[in-house]
């Protein structure tokens, strides 16, 4: 089942507002996931990448989105500062960036083996 471009767009853009709000709440407010922090971010930001590569076009799109979420992070991890209880932190901004990187990768190895599998059918 393939989903439409805009649910996609739709699904994108509600993971980034739910990436805003957990960054924002309140330390005291987060949920606690009892796993290490660094692989919180890490998998948080794999996931938002793995969500927007299949919105680009071409491979400079994907890239150049791939920046966009690494920056997206960084406002984040800044505005955090404005938050009761929470800090900025550039180790999860190195997190959030492997997670981008990795999830960047991991897209791009599942749509080769998809259209490969295409071709070969």
């Amino acid at each position: 089942m393939s989903l439409s471009r805009r649910k996609r767009i739709l699904l994108f853009l509600a993971y980034a507002l739910i990436i805003t709000v957990l960054s924002l709440l309140p330390a005291e407010q987060s949920p606690a996931l009892n796993i290490w922090d660094k692989l919180e971010h890490f998998c948080a930001y794999s996931l938002f990448m793995m969500l927007a590569f299949p919105l680009g076009h071409n491979h400079r799109w994907r890239l150049a989105s791939g920046a966009g979420i690494v920056a997206y992070s960084i406002a984040v991890e800044y505005a955090q500062q404005l938050s009761p209880g929470r800090h900025t932190s550039i180790e999860d901004v190195f997190a959030n960036s492997l997670g981008v990187i990795s999830g960047y990768l991991l897209a791009w190895l599942i749509m080769y083996f998809a259209m490969r599998k295409r071709r070969a059918s």
